[in-house]
Formats: C-alpha cells, structure tokens, sequence
C-alpha cells in the first residue's frame, strides 16, 4: 500500500514546491518594481537608470534581476503596468458617489485625487506613458491603455447608478472618454510641465476641472432632456430622476389602460 502513495505524495509535493517558488518570485519582482520606481521618483526625469542600480536598490544580485524579467524592455513594460496598478487603486477608491454631496463636489473629489497624484508624482506620470505596459501589445502605450482604462472605470460607474434610477446610459458613452481626455490635456499642460514659476496650483486646477467636466456633462443631458442642478445633493438628484421615472410609467400605463 505505501507503494501506491508515494507517486501521489510526490506529485502533491511537486505542486506545492510550484507555488511556494512562484510566490517568491512574485515577491522578489514585487520588491524590484518597487526599488525601480523609487529610483524613478528620486532622479531627473529621463535618467538613465541601469539594473544595476535597481539591484542595488532592492538588495539583490544583478542576475536576481535578469532572471526574474525577460529583457530590459520587459521590465521597463513591467514598471509602468505596476505604476498603473497602483494609481489606479487609489483613483477607483474616491470614484464613489456620496448622497450628501451634489454632483459637482464628488467630481471634485475625484478629480482632485488625479491632480495631485500626478503632481506629487510627475516622474512616474511620464514614465507610465511613455512606452509599452506589460501584457499589452507594442501599440498600446501607457497613455492609450490609462486612458481607457480610467474612462472604462467612470462609465461603469455612471451606468451603475443610470440603471437603477432608469436613465438611459448608452449616450453618455463618448463622453466618458472626452471627459479623460480633457483632464489629461490639462494636467499635461499645467502640471507636468508648467509653463512658468507662476503656474497654478493643484486645487486650482482641480477645481478648474471639476467646473469643466460639469458643464459638459450639464449640456449634454439637457440636450437629452435631462436637467440636472448642480447645487442639489447626490440624493435629491437620485430622488428626483426616481420619481420622474415613476410618472413616466404611470402615463404610460393610463396609456395603454
């Protein structure tokens, strides 16, 4: 009988050897990424900063390096997807709709968290652009897959609450992706490379933003027939839309009675 299990021991150890080695090598380009970007952040933008210097950094031989990454391209590609990552989390966490604030305060929020991400960290900003992002093809830079994805991240968002209050979400659409685009052109202007000492401040931009993306979302609706105030709480917009909702199956219902 021992015979019988010592191949299905074997193969139970073989299993778990994978994953303990897979785990440490997550763990060990974990630690790399991270030494990478704080190199990134402490020098000059476009500084050449070699293996070497990560290794050094995340305390690990050169050849740790070079094997944990196929080529310095696939690093570098690796970088900028873990810089993406990470930015990403803390964006998707303001994207959240608090009832008691109106609409234009939680685009604030929102847009505020963007700006000064991207000021704090304006070596990681162009970076992350600059080039491939790991797991995608060579044509999608940093910049077109950023964009996307954040404006994928705020179409979700709106079609979540669209659907429960019966607001027809399909065109909004584009809009989502000219609102990033806006946003983008404004921080790349005025953030990342100001145009002068006396360049405006973070608050000032979002703040500038928030007004922006309002009024473009105001006249879109209005020119769909929605009519949204801007001075109203999250939740009397919601109670409004749901009551006007309501009436509007009412007639249709005395309609067809």
């Amino acid at each position: 009988m021992n015979h019988h299990r010592h191949p299905d021991l074997r193969g139970r150890r073989k299993r778990s050897g994978e994953r303990r080695w897979s785990e440490h090598n997550s763990a060990r380009q974990t630690q790399i990424l991270r030494a990478a970007v704080e190199l990134l952040e402490e020098n000059e933008p476009g500084a050449d900063i070699s293996i070497q210097q990560i290794a050094e950094r995340a305390g690990l031989a050169r050849s740790v390096v070079y094997r944990q990454f196929d080529n310095r391209e696939d690093l570098d590609a690796r970088i900028r997807a873990y810089i993406m990552d990470t930015s990403f989390e803390e964006f998707e966490s303001v994207m959240v709709l608090d009832p008691e604030k109106t609409g234009e305060e939680t685009l604030l929020g929102i847009l505020r968290t963007v700006v000064e991400w991207a000021a704090e960290h304006p070596n990681l900003y162009r970076f992350e652009q600059g080039g491939r992002l790991h797991g995608y093809s060579a044509p999608d830079s940093g910049l077109t897959v950023g964009r996307q994805r954040l404006a994928e991240a705020l179409w979700e968002r709106f079609t979540a609450v669209s659907t429960i209050l019966g607001v027809d979400s399909e065109p909004f659409r584009p809009l989502s992706y000219g609102i990033i685009g806006l946003v983008e052109g404004v921080i790349n202007q005025y953030v990342i490379v100001p145009r002068d000492s006396a360049s405006r401040g973070t608050e000032e931009i979002a703040r500038l933003l928030a007004t922006s993306v309002w009024h473009l979302f105001d006249g879109f609706a209005t020119d769909l027939g929605y009519d949204f105030d801007r001075s109203a709480t999250t939740a009397t917009m919601m109670s409004e839309l749901l009551a006007a909702a309501g009436d509007q199956l009412d007639r249709a219902g005395n309609r067809t009675t």
